[in-house]
């Protein structure tokens, strides 16, 4: 009887073992995915607008944050132009928002409703959150943004 017992634990114990060597390649994983989500943090947010890198001075924000996030492997939009004044088209997730009532100008990035993103090539206002704003004057964004549809890609550098 003492051999069945001492075979029983012998079992146990080795189960254990194997059952804390699965875990520790786990948690190495779940380890490797906070370091690179601290990575992307680290890194500047690039857009491109069709086929031209455009400089932008981004916000500071939780939705700037997680824009970052999805770019990490590239987020490519596809843009309508809206009212003769932005291009807009959904993100395909729902970003964090604190959305207020604010003027927009030529070369602003805004969120609207969470989920779809906005660039002006003229005024307006209404609810949204800010994401950032491009530096060129009028008549490059006017010729950059005002047609149909402009395609958009958010990367990471």
């Amino acid at each position: 009887m003492k051999k069945i017992y001492k075979l029983l634990l012998l079992f146990v114990v080795i189960i254990l073992i194997l059952s804390s060597c699965n875990n520790s390649s786990s948690n190495k994983n779940i380890n490797t995915s906070i370091s690179e989500d601290i990575n992307y943090m680290d890194k500047t947010l690039i857009l491109k607008i069709d086929d031209t890198f455009v400089d932008v001075s981004w916000e500071n924000n939780d939705s700037v944050n997680e824009l970052k996030r999805l770019s990490i492997n590239n987020l490519i939009l596809n843009l309508s132009e809206y009212g003769g004044f932005e291009q807009t088209g959904p993100i395909g997730n729902k970003l964090p928002s604190k959305d207020s009532n604010i003027n927009v100008i030529p070369g602003d990035i805004v969120l609207y409703n969470s989920k779809n993103i906005s660039i002006f090539y003229s005024n307006s206002r209404w609810s949204y959150t800010r994401l950032g704003h491009i530096n060129l004057n009028n008549t490059e964004l006017n010729n950059l943004l005002n047609k149909d549809n402009v395609t958009i890609t958010l990367s990471l550098e």
